[in-house]
This record gives C-alpha cells, sequence and structure tokens, in this order.
C-alpha cells in the first residue's frame, strides 16, 4: 500500500473565527500594537540620531572645552577637585567625571564624547517611557512623543557643537531618575533616593536647580505630615527637608558667582522682556525661530506651562488621588520655569535671538514632558486623541532637519584642524579657515594646550600619523 500523503490544514477565514479568539486578537493588538509602533520609531530616530552624531561631530576641542577640561592638561587633579570645579555659573559634577575615564580610554576622543552624551540622552527616554508606565500604565501610540523630544536633533549644539556631558544630558538623565524615585512607595527608599540623586544633580551643570525643587518636595511633603494627609512618620521628612537645604547651601561653599557673558546686567529690561526671551526658547524647541510665529506661539505656550504648574500646585496643596502623577508634572514644569527664568536672566542683554540657542533644547525636555503627561490626563475622547496627536507631530520636523549651522561648524572644525596640522599656526588657520576653534587664544593658553595634546598623541594628533 502507497501511504497518502496528509491533507494541508483548511485556511479559517477571520470572519469565520469563534467570538473568543477574535477578542482575543484584538486584545493581543491592543496590547502589542503600540510597544511595536514605539519600537519602530525607536529605532528610526536613533539611526537618524547616532547617524547624525558619527557625521558631524569631529575630533577636536571647541570653545569651552578648552576651558572646562584645563585640569586634564598636564594635572593630576583629583576627583574631589574635579567635581567641584567651577566652569562659569556651574559646576561640571559628574560629568567631567565621566569625562576623565572616557578621555583616558579614548586618547581624547572627542567623537567618543559625543556618543556618550547622545547615549546618556538615549538612556534617558528608556527611563522617561519607564516612569510613563509607572504613572499611567502601559504604553500607548502618543507614547512616540517621547523618542521624539529626547532624540531630537535640535540639541546639536550639546552633541557635536561644544560637547559637556555635566551641562545637560547628564543632568536630564539624573532628573529622570529623580522622578522615578517619586512614586515609590517605601518612604524611607523614596526620600533616600531623592536626596542622593539631587546632590549629585546640584553639583552637575544646570541641575542645579532642582536644589531649589527638591526643598519645595520636602516642603510640601512637611505640609502633608501636619495636615494628615500621610501616615508617614513626621521626622522624615523634615529631616529631609534638612538634608536638602544643607545640599543646596554646600555649593555655595568656595563659590564664585560669575556670567558666562560680559554684558550681565540684571534686571534692567523689565518683566515683559524677560518673559518675551522665554517665549522664544519655547518656540524654538518646535523648530520656530525669529518669526511672527515664533513671536506669537512661545507666549502661547509659556502661558499653557503657567497654568499648568498652578493647576498642579493646587492638586498637590490639596493632595488628591492622582498625587504621584501631580508632583512629577510639578517638578518638571518648576525645573523648567527656573532654567527658563535663569537663562533669560543671564542672556537677555545678548538679544531675544540668543534665547533660540540649541544649546538649551535638552533642558526643557523636562518641561515638554511634563506638559505631555499633562494631556495624558485629559478626559478619554476625540479631543484627547487629537492634542496629543498634534503634540507628536509639531515636535517632528525639527526633530529630525539637519541644522545648517551644524554643517557648518563640523566643516569648519575639519577645514581648522587639517591647517592646523600642516602649519601649526593659529592666527593664520583662523583666518584661512574663517573659523575659529576659541575667540582668544592668549586668554586660555591655546598654543600651550595644543602642544600638549602632540606631546602625547591627543585628540586629533592620534588621528593623524607621526610627522
Amino acid at each position: 500500500m502507497t501511504s497518502r500523503s496528509p491533507k494541508p490544514a483548511k485556511k479559517v477565514r477571520p470572519e469565520k473565527l469563534p467570538p473568543s479568539t477574535k477578542r482575543s486578537l484584538a486584545q493581543s493588538l491592543v496590547h502589542r500594537g503600540p510597544v511595536l509602533v514605539l519600537g519602530t520609531v525607536i529605532l528610526a530616530f536613533s539611526y537618524n540620531f547616532f547617524g547624525f552624531i558619527s557625521k558631524y561631530s569631529v575630533n577636536v576641542l571647541f570653545y569651552d572645552q578648552w576651558d572646562f577640561l584645563r585640569l586634564f592638561f598636564g594635572g593630576n587633579a583629583s576627583l574631589g577637585e574635579l567635581f567641584l570645579m567651577q566652569h562659569g555659573p556651574i559646576r561640571e559634577g559628574v560629568g567631567i567625571l565621566a569625562d576623565k575615564y572616557l578621555y583616558a580610554l579614548t586618547d581624547w576622543n572627542v567623537r567618543a564624547e559625543a556618543f556618550m552624551i547622545g547615549g546618556c540622552l538615549f538612556v534617558a527616554m528608556l527611563l522617561a517611557l519607564l516612569l510613563k508606565k509607572r504613572l499611567f500604565g502601559r504604553l500607548s501610540y502618543s507614547d512616540v512623543a517621547i523618542p521624539i523630544m529626547f532624540l531630537s536633533l535640535a540639541q546639536w549644539e550639546g552633541l557635536t557643537g561644544t560637547p559637556n556631558p555635566a551641562y545637560s544630558a547628564f543632568p536630564l538623565t539624573m532628573m529622570i531618575l529623580y522622578c522615578l524615585a517619586l512614586p515609590q512607595p517605601n518612604p524611607i527608599l523614596k526620600y533616600s533616593l531623592v536626596l542622593i540623586v539631587n546632590f549629585f544633580l546640584i553639583y552637575t551643570g544646570f541641575g542645579l536647580f532642582m536644589g531649589i525643587v527638591t526643598i519645595g518636595v520636602f516642603a510640601l511633603q512637611c505640609y502633608w505630615q501636619l495636615r494628615r494627609f500621610t501616615s508617614i512618620p513626621a521626622a522624615f521628612p523634615f529631616v529631609g527637608l534638612l538634608i536638602a537645604g544643607a545640599s543646596l547651601g554646600s555649593f555655595f561653599l568656595g563659590y564664585t558667582f560669575t556670567t558666562s557673558v560680559d554684558c550681565f546686567d540684571a534686571p534692567r529690561p523689565g518683566p515683559i522682556a524677560y518673559l518675551r526671551f522665554m517665549g522664544f526658547m519655547l518656540a524654538n524647541f518646535l523648530g520656530l525661530r525669529g518669526s511672527w510665529l515664533a513671536a506669537g506661539v512661545g507666549p502661547l505656550i509659556l502661558l499653557s506651562v503657567v497654568v499648568v504648574l498652578g493647576a498642579q500646585m493646587r492638586s498637590l496643596i490639596a493632595r488628591d488621588h492622582s498625587a504621584d502623577i501631580s508632583l512629577t508634572r510639578g517638578v518638571l514644569l518648576s525645573f523648567g520655569v527656573l532654567y527658563m527664568a535663569s537663562t533669560a536672566l543671564g542672556r537677555i542683554c545678548l538679544g531675544p535671538e540668543a534665547a533660540q540657542s540649541s544649546r538649551y533644547t535638552t533642558l526643557l525636555i523636562p518641561l515638554f514632558l511634563a506638559l505631555y503627561f499633562f494631556l495624558l490626563s485629559m478626559p478619554s475622547g476625540r479631543l484627547k486623541g487629537i492634542a496629543l496627536g498634534v503634540f507628536a507631530l509639531v515636535l517632528i520636523p525639527n526633530a529630525l532637519s539637519v541644522p545648517l549651522d551644524a554643517i557648518k561648524f563640523a566643516d569648519g572644525k575639519r577645514a581648522w584642524t587639517a591647517c592646523y596640522l600642516q602649519t601649526e599656526n593659529i592666527k593664520n588657520c583662523d583666518q584661512i579657515t574663517g573659523f575659529v576653534i576659541y575667540p582668544s587664544p592668549e586668554r586660555t593658553g591655546l598654543r600651550q594646550k595644543l602642544d600638549y595634546l602632540k606631546q602625547h598623541r591627543l585628540s586629533f594628533y592620534a588621528d593623524s600619523p607621526p610627522r
């Protein structure tokens, strides 16, 4: 007898599936659909983001890097000296410690530093998604707004212009870690994590303003305890408040007040000028620069920020059922407002166009993340869906487009480096290329630092054959 081959199984049409199977497929799509879409967006934006860094980062120190890396030149500075080092109005903290080890491993490769900063922002994005999931439950389609914000090319200056991990990328990442600690149910663990992260934030770039925010957080916790809104032992929030105050106060030991610009003369212009400056900062996050549209949209966003922050404060004073969400939004918004106000105070003398610098973009992410979380709290319905969709869409153009200035900076750095390797004449290379890597070479001892790089085969000298 010959064996018969089994008959192929009949295909079951979707319309003939039993109702229970249809429900199962629908539920699977509901749960997996957002994850698949989000994963695709993350991959696409990561490819664009790290591809940009690879193409436009150049292995040469630039502008402020010659100053805040000064202790690396011929010195054996201790970790404590580096951590406490002041550059302008901020300290370098954790950022320069990361540079110390990275530079030792890579022969002072500035491209490696750019990738480290990019990697830090990528981690911050993943942490922000975790924060959203912890506060609101499962991931949703609208969460694509988070990778769009965190992996935006609008922040190019901090990546390929004048990389400095302490300035914004490290503070941003620590800030999200801070917010992840806030919903912890164990008060000892929560307060310990918040105070530890807060200390490192204070000493790392403009994370300094989180020191003020943390005092407010613990003052609120004390208020809740006095009003019997919480059963946490009274000593916990009051001790936390004392430690938060001491942490911020310690920052000013040995501190020298200084500004980043010579024209600083505050508060001269008046409140309207400062608010206008802050509005331009917010408009720049969406790619609206120097236009009537920026002048109109910026103040509207600023007004929205004030309204939402006020709503969070009212909710927190009453300590409603969504206290964790309100506290997280309040922390992120408060930092954003403090950062914008300080930037306006220090930079307004340069004119309103200074508000639209790329370097400010990264530290505005917490503010826009808080606005996104506010939209998520809207009542379900068509209006909420439209608001979330519009929010994500308006972020995309500025996040994906390669700024012309980034291309000019990269071309200028490459031309200057090639010129200097041939002539070793700073002034001539400035004139020939029409590009300078430091505006006042004598002030920072640029020639001596370049000689140090040559002697030890570091930075762009490590990339070139010995002469």
